[in-house]
């Protein structure tokens, strides 16, 4: 997958972001000492969610949720 602007793709736990901002928020813990990518269960309960791409975003949004939307905008 070609990967443009802000989207990526988190080396250690492989899952695919909507920008830099959902990107960092995803990550836990001090550097250098026990930084780490959170689970899919603790992303969720830091307001993050999928969205109709199935790229994770920072903040839930309904209007591109994936279980709420069909469309394939993106936020």
């Amino acid at each position: 997958m070609k990967l443009r602007g802000q989207k990526n793709q988190c080396q250690g736990c492989k899952r695919y972001f909507n920008s830099n901002t959902a990107f960092d928020k995803h990550r836990t813990g001090k550097h250098g000492v026990d930084r780490r990518c959170m689970t899919e269960e603790e992303m969720t309960a830091k307001g993050m969610s999928l969205n109709a791409q199935s790229f994770w975003i920072s903040e839930r949004n309904d209007r591109f949720n994936k279980e709420t939307s069909d469309d394939n905008e993106a936020d």
